[in-house]
This record gives structure tokens, C-alpha cells and sequence, in this order.
């Protein structure tokens, strides 16, 4: 057995020791987002919880869905090539504030933050 064959089951061994089927049936049932199931778990990356998921679905044969599981991280987003910014408002704790459709904002900045205000 050859370096990359030892450093290839060693990852695997270690995933293996992570993936508790029974405790992520259980969250997945009480409808517990991506991220608090990777925290629980103490999982780093969201590609680990989604290799647990397939791994669950292929052994229980049932599909299970996730929330938050498929949406891309927006704590940070990006400026893209066209200058824009997006901002998936589904993936931010709004608290109290309640929006709709054709909702208007001011923009503003100060200190070095983009600053939207509901008008």
C-alpha cells in the first residue's frame, strides 16, 4: 500500500467516525436547519453534511430534504463582475422586520458599510 492509498483510507476512516446515521435521522426529523445540524455534528464544511445526507438517503432509501443545505453562504457576499451586489434575503435573520414583494430601500454609506434603509 502505497502513501496516497494510506492518507485516502485514513480520510475515509475519519469521515466514517463522524457519520451517525441515528442522530441525523433524529434532526433532520425535528427540522433542524443545515447549520445547526453541522454544528451539532461538528462538522466544517457543508460538503461533509451533504456526503452524511446521500449516504442516509442511499441507506434508508428515502429522500430527506435539508433547509439551508443547498443555499450558498450570505454572510459575505460579493461584488460581482458587473459591480452588483446579491443578497438573498431567505438566508438572513431579519428579526422583526417584515418585507414583500416591491418593498423600497435607500441606500447609504458610511464608514465603510453599505447601509439599506426601508422607505
Amino acid at each position: 500500500m502505497d502513501k496516497k492509498e494510506k492518507i485516502e483510507k485514513a480520510a475515509k476512516k475519519k469521515q466514517e467516525n463522524l457519520y451517525n446515521p441515528k442522530m441525523l435521522r433524529e434532526m433532520i426529523g425535528q427540522g433542524m436547519s443545515a447549520n445547526e445540524i453541522m454544528e451539532t455534528m461538528k462538522l466544517k464544511h457543508r460538503q461533509t453534511l451533504k456526503q452524511h445526507i446521500l449516504k442516509l438517503i442511499t441507506d434508508d432509501n428515502k429522500l430527506y430534504e435539508v433547509k439551508g443545505l443547498y443555499l450558498k453562504n450570505s454572510n459575505r457576499p460579493k461584488v460581482n463582475a458587473k459591480l452588483e451586489i446579491k443578497i438573498s434575503l431567505e438566508k438572513i435573520d431579519l428579526k422583526d422586520l417584515q418585507l414583500s414583494a416591491g418593498d423600497e430601500f435607500s441606500v447609504h454609506c458610511e464608514n465603510d458599510m453599505i447601509i439599506l434603509t426601508k422607505v
